[in-house]
């Protein structure tokens, strides 16, 4: 088996368990039910036990035998593509490593956002957690670059948000929005912090209006600004 069908089959096998984990916590949390480890069936509500957590399976639940999602499904192949991209890209390196944890922490809190319009401190200070220490265990330069980024981003954002607050009299941004561009500046330090955040504004401009296009939205509905700045992180993460 050669070098890149290994990294596929083992980096995608990885990744998809991950996405599966990715899925219980982002379906759970907004739903706050008692724990993790015993997901409920949204069919039947039979408690579904660990088997939730295997990715691709036919059948979602025993009891009633409902498939499984497709928000499930998607999250799967969307966490195998993230490690097997990081791999593949940037190999088995810190870099890579880390490229593929912060964007599946990331996933988290786009799932959240773009289904609930959420986005829980609960899922920013962990992500904040695992960046420092990812920078302190690479250096310290590093661990300043990522301080540096995280402070830079969450001014901006605060910036932004008070623009936004005296131009059209509303909250354009949510708080939750300005703690995950500190997590993001913590993610991708000084080099990486203004492609990260350009990147999701961008999408998030042109999510806007193809929303507007299709009748999805109205001019003054929300749009999930935290799902795209955390694509757009992800894409500069395992591409850039």
């Amino acid at each position: 088996m050669g070098t890149i069908a290994a990294t596929v089959l083992v980096g995608g096998g990885v990744g998809a368990v991950a996405g599966a984990l990715v899925h219980a916590v982002a379906e759970r949390l907004p739903a706050d039910r008692e724990p993790l480890g015993t997901p409920i069936c949204t069919g039947c509500g039979a408690p579904l036990g660990v088997g939730a957590l295997v990715p691709f399976r036919r059948r979602a639940c025993r009891a009633c035998g409902a498939p499984p999602s497709w928000a499930k499904l998607a999250t799967e192949v969307s966490g195998a593509a993230i490690v097997v991209a990081a791999l593949l890209l940037q190999g088995m390196t810190y870099r890579g490593v880390t490229a593929a944890l912060f964007s599946l922490l990331l996933l988290v809190i786009l799932r959240i956002d773009w289904r609930h319009h959420l986005i829980y401190t609960a899922t920013i200070v962990p992500g904040l957690v695992v960046a420092a220490l990812a920078a302190a265990i690479h250096s310290p330069q590093m661990l300043l670059s990522a301080g540096v980024a995280a402070v830079g981003a969450g001014i901006f954002f605060a910036l932004l948000f008070g623009l936004a607050v005296l131009i059209y009299r509303q909250h354009a941004l949510g708080l939750g929005d300005i703690l995950l561009a500190v997590l993001i500046g913590a993610m991708t330090g000084v080099g990486r912090v203004a492609p990260a955040l350009f990147l999701g504004m961008l999408l998030a401009a042109g999510g806007g209006l193809l929303l507007l296009a299709l009748g999805r939205r109205g001019r003054r509905d929300y749009i999930p600004y935290g799902a795209y700045l955390c694509a757009g992180t992800i894409l500069v993460l395992l591409f850039r």
